[in-house]
């Protein structure tokens, strides 16, 4: 694995961090616990109102009779924020699909990660790295796959130099942030095949198209291609004379996953 990727994080600290963390949580929840029992004491009654409270909201439930399980459930939630964190600093996001990052934040925001733990750590990261190609050729599919055929413009046997892409704008009117993920995969791997760098993902297609709170930008410059954005959603993309022998190769991806399409291989459609 490419020690690059954790750079600008340190991820001993971090865990050192969270090992601090559960021990104070666990003398909270030990204090909340003996303070339920003193209530109940003094209240005379079968169950604890203060337990009933500190229970409710935001659906992170736990008990406080029991310190060590709530200690856990809070864990978890510590966990999902800390691998968040890792994941957004350690330029890891750029290897990754727009649906493989989907699915893993799925997993952060159900607080179901597994423990922020060195080992995890180690084993996440690599298996990441190891799949990096298969990743960004995910996202030639995902991005392939979203074209609409209702477009003329579309080719639905390759990409070709003009295509349409659908719900750039979301429903509030600003940039789809899983759109602009797709775009992102596109760039990338256009990228690689062209031997450069792969981008910063933290500053991809989203941020190149939000000109302000709430506001679209109607055109943008990559260096692959120029999009031209409506105000239905749908982004009018051309690409550049230079992407074309890359897109060549993205076509052979497609063709691998859909022999019956038989990608055209000069991508200039």
């Amino acid at each position: 694995m490419n020690a690059d990727l954790i750079l600008t994080t340190s991820v001993p600290a971090m865990i050192e961090a969270r090992e601090t963390i559960r021990e104070k949580v666990m003398g909270a929840f030990v204090l909340l616990n003996e303070s339920m029992g003193l209530e109940k004491t003094a209240s005379m009654e079968q169950y604890s109102v203060l337990e009933s409270f500190m229970s409710s909201g935001r659906g992170y439930y736990f008990t406080l009779s029991n310190p060590g399980e709530s200690t856990d459930s809070a864990m978890k939630q510590v966990d999902a924020r800390f691998w968040r964190s890792l994941l957004d600093q350690s330029g890891i996001r750029a290897f990754m699909s727009a649906r493989r990052q989907e699915d893993l934040d799925g997993q952060i925001s159900r607080a179901a990660t597994p423990p922020f733990e060195m080992d995890a750590i180690k084993a996440t990261f690599a298996d990441l790295y190891e799949k990096r190609t298969d990743m960004m050729e995910e996202g030639i599919i995902d991005l392939f796959r979203r074209l609409s055929w209702d477009y003329r413009t579309n080719n639905p046997l390759c990409i070709g130099r003009k295509i349409i892409v659908s719900n750039i704008i979301n429903s509030y009117g600003s940039v789809s942030s899983n759109t602009a993920d797709v775009l992102d995969d596109l760039i990338r791997i256009l990228s690689v095949y062209d031997g450069k760098p792969i981008p910063e993902h933290r500053n991809g297609m989203y941020q190149a198209m939000t000109e302000g709170p709430m506001r679209v930008r109607s055109e943008v410059e990559t260096e692959y291609f120029h999009m031209k954005i409506y105000k239905k959603g749908t982004g009018h993309i051309v690409f550049h004379d230079k992407a074309l022998p890359l897109l060549d190769q993205c076509n052979r991806v497609i063709a691998r996953h859909y022999p019956h399409a038989l990608a055209a291989m000069d991508g200039r459609d």
